[in-house]
């Protein structure tokens, strides 16, 4: 008859042997999950700062697809999580290695923009992503 001893270092030892292929996996895949806990950050920009680049710009509105149609920043392009696959193209068609990407949905509040810019700075490799500040609801408020 075994121990408990053997039979708990048996145990232990599965687990690491079945953990070591688990992280593995998790640390190759190209969707990697990101292991933190806190999130990692956008930087946000104003109106101000993006007016005063000189670099060209492109606007991506992270609202679903009847947002963007009642209105949108002239030129942007509509990419939101939930047409992902669809839309993307057509922004990856249009971006230059020189554009810096906005991302912006409707306010402060609204956690879209941030999304889609992670998103796009984790499977694309775009490095030149930003947020803007107070969003779709700035944009509106500075037009008036």
């Amino acid at each position: 008859m075994k121990s408990a001893v053997p039979l708990g270092r048996e145990i232990t030892l599965l687990l690491v042997l079945a953990a070591l292929p688990a992280l593995l996996s998790a640390w190759l895949h190209p969707r990697r999950p990101v292991l933190s806990w806190s999130k990692p950050a956008v930087e946000q920009v104003t109106l101000a700062q993006v007016d005063s680049w000189k670099a060209s710009v492109l606007w991506v509105d992270a609202r679903e697809a009847g947002a963007y149609a009642r209105g949108h920043i002239p030129g942007a392009f509509s990419l939101n999580e939930t047409e992902w696959e669809r839309l993307l193209h057509a922004l990856m068609q249009a971006r230059e290695p020189n554009h810096r990407i906005v991302v912006y949905c409707d306010s402060e509040r609204c956690n879209a923009s941030e999304e889609v810019a992670l998103r796009l700075r984790r499977e694309l490799n775009v490095e030149a992503v930003f947020v803007l500040q107070g969003g779709w609801t700035a944009w509106r408020q500075n037009q008036r």
